[in-house]
């Protein structure tokens, strides 16, 4: 029996669509915001936020690139191969910087060449030949600096493409949930680069040849793609002394994550030190020797982070997303986006929309 998905005819479906930033806190604590009650929606659940799937990511960044010949992966310029669940991909064309968005799907990126900086949640990192990164779902990750002899090779899925196989769901979902207190990057020896490398280079031509149940394929190469990536990030947690769960860096995380959570609504050290039970001196302290940066500045840089996303992804104007960061005025939200970016909301919405 010929397998439905068997056919890329079929199976097309088109769909419209560093938060430690160098810069210096803004001081003055929570004066700029209007007072929220407790009760307050965390934006990510906003509607208006939005959240990319495969072709609307392929979209936006293709509004970005210039066009030139692809050695590697579909044709992203044309609209008929962009599939909902599944994409393979390089960054063949593409700018130095991307604004931040949010997506629906997972990315395994894999450097051959050049360096870029990269920020995924609340990680910044440096993107070098010879390593692998990783995006999750509704992750806000951008890019910036990107050298001019960037190469990446990109799958990106969704959670159901590879559900679609006879293997469990309690099989699947570890190899998927990585370490969250660790930058989603790791370095690669020579022998494991080339066996990953490899495993892109199948999938890409598996996909090329459309050969029968060359999706069914994919998706297995793809789990064996995860068993390599996970194994790789066994190897590169043992190594990672620094991040050890000492109770610094338990708290520091604790405090990451409630300001993900709260960012909106609580914009003090002393609201997130309440919580932690902790003294806002300690609290800062830890935050300090941990990053580099003070406690004020990552709450701040969190929301200058949501503030590049609706800019960049959503159809909001400054007023609105000044109203949805939950600024007293318009000005406020300007002056408080210009210490960290150099530049008026307007204007970086203009040269950063597509």
């Amino acid at each position: 029996m010929t397998d439905w998905f068997s056919s890329k005819k079929n199976y097309r479906q088109i769909a419209e669509p560093d938060i430690f930033k160098s810069a210096s806190a803004y001081g003055g604590g929570a004066f700029l915001f209007r007072e929220i009650s407790l009760n307050f929606t965390p934006l990510i659940m906003n509607t208006q936020t939005p959240i990319l799937d495969i072709p609307s990511t392929i979209k936006y960044y293709l509004s970005l690139d210039k066009k030139v010949a692809q050695s590697f992966g579909m044709d992203k310029y044309d609209e008929l191969l962009h599939p909902d669940n599944f994409a393979i991909l390089s960054n063949e064309g593409s700018v130095k910087n991307g604004a931040p968005i949010k997506t629906d799907h997972y990315a395994l990126i894999l450097c051959l060449r050049g360096t870029c900086t990269k920020t995924v949640g609340p990680f910044t990192f440096q993107v070098t030949p010879q390593s692998l990164h990783i995006v999750s779902p509704r992750f806000i990750n951008s890019f910036e600096n990107a050298s001019d002899d960037l190469l990446l090779y990109m799958v990106m899925f969704k959670k159901e493409f590879i559900a679609d196989i006879f293997i469990k769901q309690s099989v699947l979902d570890p190899l998927m949930d990585l370490h969250p207190e660790c930058p989603p990057i790791y370095s690669l020896s020579d022998h494991n680069f080339q066996k990953i490398k490899t495993l892109y280079e199948k999938i890409d031509l598996e996909y090329k040849e459309e050969n029968p149940f060359f999706l069914q394929l994919i998706r297995l190469q793809l789990v064996e793609l995860l068993y390599e990536v996970n194994r790789t990030f066994e190897k590169c947690s043992d190594s990672r002394t620094h991040y050890q769960l000492t109770r610094q860096y338990t708290l520091f995380m604790n405090f990451r994550d409630l300001v993900e959570e709260h960012f909106l609504s609580k914009r003090t050290v002393q609201e997130y030190a309440d919580l932690l039970h902790v003294s806002a001196k300690h609290l800062s302290e830890v935050v300090k020797q941990e990053t580099g940066k003070n406690a004020l500045h990552i709450i701040h840089a969190r929301i200058y982070l949501e503030a590049r996303l609706l800019l960049t992804t959503s159809s909001l104007s400054v007023k609105e997303i000044s109203d949805q960061l939950n600024f007293d005025t318009s000005s406020h939200f300007s002056r408080f986006f210009k210490k960290f970016a150099d530049e008026n909301p307007s204007a970086y919405k203009k040269v950063s929309t597509p």
